[in-house]
């Protein structure tokens, strides 16, 4: 077990599904937890009398993440950990020569994690733990591609190839690591598809819960000789060897 730290950790998009069950459980093991929220809710307002600590942020401009690194600045003078968990899961438009969707999902997946994780890595190298951590929530999706999330697909992609490149710039002192799940949660659309037959199912089965998720997270903060890697949480999807639809619905930015 690794060296307990009382510097927090930094979860983007940390009320909803996955970010939020991180929030919750890294809490409940001890740890300061801060995170950021885009609006207003019942979850954000548990989170808040269980002591995490919750900024309002939006990721959709420059502007407002270096806001945010500046904000966060001003909360703690440094961190343990970033967990970028904020995402958009936006199919791809109807009309061909429209750029806001891939603007939009090139922000939040790649643009705020790069400023956020170099506007903070002084925070990080400041960790009363010794190692800090930077942890990207990617897609099993980016070695298969999408035909209808194409964007969403490629910009994940992206995120992870900055997970390699930043393990190289931040190393020894920050490890950077990534983990790509399958179909952690599932939705009523999820529930349609699998019962049409149109989702593929794993050999380890659908949805497993949040649970594997975090058990990973906290297996990358332990293991104080791990970067660069991305760990595939997908139930075996891949040993299929198919392209399948993504179906990794992560946080709201």
């Amino acid at each position: 077990m690794a060296e307990f730290s009382h510097s927090p950790v930094l979860i983007t998009g940390g009320t909803q599904r996955i970010g939020l069950y991180n929030a919750q459980a890294l809490r409940r093991d001890g740890y300061s937890v801060i995170i950021s929220y885009r609006n207003e809710s019942n979850e954000l307002e548990a989170l808040q009398r269980n002591g995490v600590r919750t900024i309002k942020a939006n990721f959709s401009s420059n502007e407002n993440i270096l806001a945010f690194i500046a904000r966060i600045e001003q909360e703690t003078g440094s961190l343990r950990a970033i967990i970028h968990n904020a995402s958009e899961f936006t199919s791809d438009p109807a009309l061909p020569l429209d750029t806001n969707t891939l603007t939009s999902l090139f922000q939040v997946h790649m643009m705020a994690p790069w400023l956020i994780n170099r506007g903070l890595q002084h925070l990080l190298n400041h960790c009363d733990s010794g190692t800090a951590d930077i942890i990207h929530m990617t897609d099993h999706n980016t070695h298969h591609g999408s035909a209808t999330h194409a964007a969403y697909s490629a910009t994940k992609a992206g995120l992870e190839s900055m997970t390699s490149s930043m393990a190289r710039l931040f190393a020894p002192t920050i490890k950077v690591n990534a983990i790509a799940p399958y179909l952690i949660i599932m939705n009523d659309q999820d529930r349609a598809a699998a019962k049409s037959g149109c989702l593929r199912v794993p050999p380890m089965g659908l949805a497993p819960g949040e649970s594997v998720i975090y058990q990973t997270v906290r297996f990358l903060l332990d293991n104080h000789y791990m970067t660069g890697a991305t760990l595939p949480i997908d139930g075996g999807i891949s040993l299929t060897q198919l392209p399948l639809p993504s179906t990794n619905h992560t946080d709201s930015k």
